[in-house]
């Protein structure tokens, strides 16, 4: 398993990170709502009561899973969780982090990978993010987390320069069902250049 940043902490209550004792100004959530239209938005605030909770329970059960730690009880979210345990995804992987902390200074960012693993017979080391959706259907209509994922590979590189990210993937779970989507490294990484050039730009306009 790698050894976390030095120095970097995250506050569960205000959901913020802190670098050598300074809070960090934003993560890559805070960037990309930025594009993000007033109606999606609303719709994320409205049912967040809903995919919150499913997305804790989800997100801890992997973090547990992948570690080796003594398996969380999925409780109402069982249909979510089965077909996650049995990914393809996992089967003779080497796991090296699970939500690890990471950290952009130059950007004043902070943000946590979901997991970070070498795949398979190649060994491929493989940089993911879990979703999770509330049908089949819905996991069969969702895009990856291209830009998401670039400001992982961004943030990893600063840290753990020694070790080059192959692959990156969405891993979207729903009820009975799991899907993995591959992107391709360098497209993750330009499309998050691209939302950043967006916030930055807002935040010039802002005065910040």
């Amino acid at each position: 398993m790698l050894q976390p940043i030095e120095g970097l902490e995250f506050d569960e209550a205000s959901h913020r990170y802190r670098y050598k004792g300074k809070w960090l100004s934003t993560s890559p959530t805070g960037v990309l709502g930025i594009s993000m239209n007033e109606h999606t938005k609303r719709k994320i605030e409205e049912t967040k009561h809903i995919w919150e909770p499913r997305g804790n329970t989800c997100h801890q059960w992997l973090e547990h899973f992948l570690t080796g730690a003594a398996e969380l009880d999925p409780g109402d979210y069982a249909e979510w969780i089965e077909p996650l345990r049995d990914c393809w995804l996992w089967k003779g992987c080497t796991v090296l982090a699970s939500e690890l902390r990471l950290v952009d200074e130059e950007r004043n960012m902070g943000g946590s990978v979901d997991f970070i693993i070498k795949t398979g017979k190649t060994g491929a080391v493989t940089i993911g993010d879990l979703k999770t959706v509330n049908s089949r259907k819905a996991a069969e209509q969702r895009s990856p987390a291209t830009a998401q994922l670039g400001s992982y590979i961004r943030m990893f590189s600063q840290h753990y320069g020694h070790i080059f990210i192959e692959k990156a993937v969405t891993v979207v779970a729903a009820p009975g069902y799991t899907r993995v989507i591959v992107s391709d490294v360098d497209t993750c990484s330009v499309h998050w250049e691209d939302a950043f050039d967006i916030y930055r730009m807002h935040q010039e306009q802002r005065g910040f």
